[in-house]
């Protein structure tokens, strides 16, 4: 078996685990209610359910990994991507997804855009031994999330409300390390932190890089093939969705929060694109900026530019503005920009509380849409 790896710089070394799934030689083709041979395209639907309003993630009582597992399990399946990049001519990689929504026959299931980008068929395995090549209902490569269209009806799984997740919390990960091999497995760790940023993955099915604006970091065991399937709470409702873990250290995993999820997929099982929140700021957090500059005052990000023409230039966003708050949170204790950012959708007002020559002020900022391309780059002169 081969593996394909979708890493980050080595500074980082981390990799997105399905594109750097596994990947496998296929066993041979497999019965399915639908035809195989028509190429997985996005399609648009008609009206859909809404997606419910999360609660809070909950551990009622002593964290039960056994009971978790067994609320989640019987909606997370196997994702066969066949011609993508990296898998051999005749083989498949490998990777996970879960089930969000199932009405009238129709049911949607969630996986990592890096785990079907470029498939010219997409099959699922549920654990009831039930399987389907399905439509690619729809992809958000600038959050790395896909929606799967399976006619059937299919076990949902919960969301859980992950901006009211706590460090320390146990959670549970459930996906398909090592492809079919590793189908249902279940690993146990702990929320490591809420608010890390991933920057420049690259080496993607087209060799595109992607930034992941808020993540959260777990230490549950993560591996090739987990991508797209969820990290669960103890009740065994979705918190996250499993993306990225470390090349070079031990138990430290990555997943989308179901918050960004959530906004994410009630688009594209709309046939919407998603909007995806944007200012047009390069900038540090303050404890990378302190070793150059030992007298810099405040806390929360140091902006060395404002983009031209971005939501934050036309703002008056200056250079060396220490941003602090938005709106009622502060930039510290763990609380990212990208985070709090988030949580909001292009055309939304923020206020930015900044630190400027010694002096507090506030500034409105009315958020854009990211541009597909990722709009001009800090690297930029």
């Amino acid at each position: 078996m081969n593996h394909t790896k979708r890493i980050l710089p080595a500074t980082a070394a981390l990799l997105l685990l399905a594109a750097g799934c596994s990947n496998q030689a296929a066993a041979g083709p497999t019965p399915s209610p639908r035809p195989s041979g028509s190429t997985p395209r996005p399609t648009a639907s008609g009206p859909t359910p809404a997606i419910a309003a999360a609660p809070g993630p909950s551990n009622a009582g002593s964290f039960d990994a056994t009971h978790a597992a067994q609320v989640l399990g019987p909606s997370v399946g196997l994702v066969i991507s066949t011609g993508v990049s990296g898998a051999r001519s005749n083989g498949a990689a490998e990777g996970s997804g879960f089930v969000f929504s199932s009405q009238g026959g129709t049911s949607y299931m969630l996986t990592n855009n890096h785990v079907v980008q470029g498939a010219r068929r997409v099959q699922v395995v549920m654990p009831d031994g039930r399987h389907y090549t399905v439509d690619v209902q729809g992809t958000d490569s600038i959050e790395d999330v896909a929606v799967l269209k399976i006619q059937d009806t299919l076990p949902v799984a919960q969301f859980a409300d992950s901006t009211r997740l706590l460090v320390g919390q146990p959670v549970v990960a459930i996906g398909s390390p090592q492809g079919s091999q590793g189908f249902g497995t279940v690993t146990v760790g702990a929320i490591s932190a809420l608010h890390r940023q991933l920057s420049n993955v690259s080496g993607g099915t087209a060799g595109q890089s992607e930034s992941l604006a808020d993540v959260l970091q777990t230490d549950a065991p993560i591996n090739p093939g987990n991508s797209g399937g969820p990290l669960g709470d103890g009740n065994g409702r979705v918190v996250g969705m499993n993306t990225a873990g470390s090349t070079s250290a031990n138990g430290i995993g990555f997943a989308i929060p179901s918050a960004v999820l959530q906004r994410v997929a009630q688009s594209l099982v709309q046939g919407r694109t998603p909007g995806h929140p944007y200012v047009g700021v390069c900038f540090q957090p303050i404890e990378d900026a302190l070793p150059a500059a030992p007298d810099l005052k405040g806390y929360g990000v140091v902006v060395s530019r404002a983009l031209p023409g971005t939501p934050a230039d036309k703002a008056g966003i200056q250079t060396n503005d220490v941003i602090e708050k938005i709106d009622s949170t502060d930039l510290n204790n763990g609380q990212t920009l990208g985070g709090v950012l988030q949580l909001h959708n292009p055309g939304d007002t923020v206020r930015m509380t900044v630190l400027r020559n010694g002096s507090t002020t506030d500034v409105s900022v009315t958020l854009g849409d990211r541009p597909a391309n990722g709009g001009p780059g800090c690297a930029s002169p």
